[in-house]
């Protein structure tokens, strides 16, 4: 996306310093190998230019594949997103490697969400800790033989806990194996319970 932001040869700020660099922030950077259905960027121009422009010159210069979906002006001094995004929204679809009704998945999600304390170890060596206040829910739907399940998560500076690193513990209440799901964030989400567009 920056390589494309160049492309489009916007009038971009840089930053100050040795090493200038566009002054181009994500709200939460995807991680390699997950989709995107909801991405937010923050660009900041040394001249102002009508939005319909700035969205026209990044689409002609984005890969197949990415799309620019809206653009909008932000006032200046408005807050950064990274500073107002609270959490996340996945949808993670896999096989599972075992029969299960959709009543049995529920009830055990029902009693792993009922847990007060559920730990996860990142890297090997650390400590594990608690990801429970950070999962707000997840869901679950079956259809032949894969399980989708849809979570809302912490995301942000503090408490976020990763897709990946839940279903990694969902591995010992149901019949999944986390290598083989796919994982597409679908929505970020500000403290007020706002999608990141309409703040």
């Amino acid at each position: 996306f920056a390589r494309a932001v160049r492309r489009a040869r916007l009038p971009l700020s840089y930053t100050r310093g040795f090493n200038p660099r566009p002054r181009l922030s994500f709200a939460a950077p995807l991680p390699v190998g997950m989709k995107g259905d909801q991405e937010y960027a923050d660009l900041e121009l040394e001249e102002e230019l009508p939005v319909d422009e700035v969205s026209r010159r990044i689409r002609r210069s984005l890969p197949p594949g990415l799309q620019v979906l809206r653009v909008r002006r932000v006032p200046d001094g408005g807050p950064a997103l990274m500073s107002v995004l609270d959490r996340a929204r996945y949808v993670c679809c896999g096989p599972l490697t075992a029969n299960l009704t959709l009543a049995e998945v529920e009830e055990r999600l029902a009693s792993f969400l009922n847990r007060g304390e559920i730990l996860s170890v990142r890297r090997e060596g650390e400590k594990p800790r608690d990801i429970r206040p950070g999962i707000k829910s997840v869901t679950a739907r079956i259809s032949d033989g894969t399980i989708s399940l849809a979570m809302e998560l912490k995301a942000g500076s503090r408490g976020n806990v990763r897709p990946e690193e839940l279903l990694g513990v969902l591995r010992e209440f149901l019949p999944i194996e986390p290598a083989s799901f796919t994982i597409t964030r679908t929505a970020l989400i500000a403290k007020d319970g706002k999608l990141l567009w309409d703040c």
